[in-house]
């Protein structure tokens, strides 16, 4: 038998065929979503490399560093949905100073029983979506940690003012 019609015309494609080519074409359409909303979504950092432009810690920012009150630490442990220990580390952070404070890094120290650190991991307290820490201000921050080394001291880890911007 012939693929043409009684009018000499070729009979349309297969419709497994008609199928595949759709699935093709929707699969495309979300590989392209996904790589544009990932593009967005990653991060804001002026490098556009997704990690955080660092923050200066010049002169100024020295100065106004003992301005700055990290207070009422407290930590606690729990299992994530994971089965993972997640140590959480929160409290309070006040600033003194006459200045605002736009964006804010620290870095933490976790120790041993002999005082060696361990751990060492800076974090962005502040950053550039969230409200300025206005002068004479205390805000909440909490901080958890998947993975703290088995010869951490359980004691709560030191903080380092690395980087502040100010307004």
């Amino acid at each position: 038998m012939s693929d043409l019609n009684p009018m000499g015309a070729k009979e349309e494609a297969e419709p497994g065929r008609q199928f595949r080519f759709a699935l093709l074409a929707g699969l495309l359409v979300v590989v392209v979503l996904g790589g544009a909303a990932y593009f967005l979504l990653r991060g804001s950092g002026a490098t556009g490399s997704g990690t955080p432009v660092p923050l200066p810690m010049g002169d100024a920012e020295l100065a106004y560093a003992p301005q700055i009150k990290i207070g009422n630490v407290e930590m606690s442990r729990a299992a994530n949905f994971l089965k993972q220990e997640v140590t959480s580390i929160g409290g309070t952070i006040t600033n003194n100073g006459e200045r605002s404070i736009a964006e804010m890094e620290v870095t933490l120290e976790f120790h041993d029983v002999s005082q060696k650190v361990v751990l060492r991991e800076a974090r962005r307290v502040y950053g550039p979506k969230e409200t300025p820490l206005a002068p004479h201000e205390t805000r909440e921050f909490l901080f958890a940690f998947e993975s703290v080394p088995p010869d951490w001291n359980q004691a709560p880890p030191v903080f380092v003012i690395t980087g502040l911007k100010l307004q």
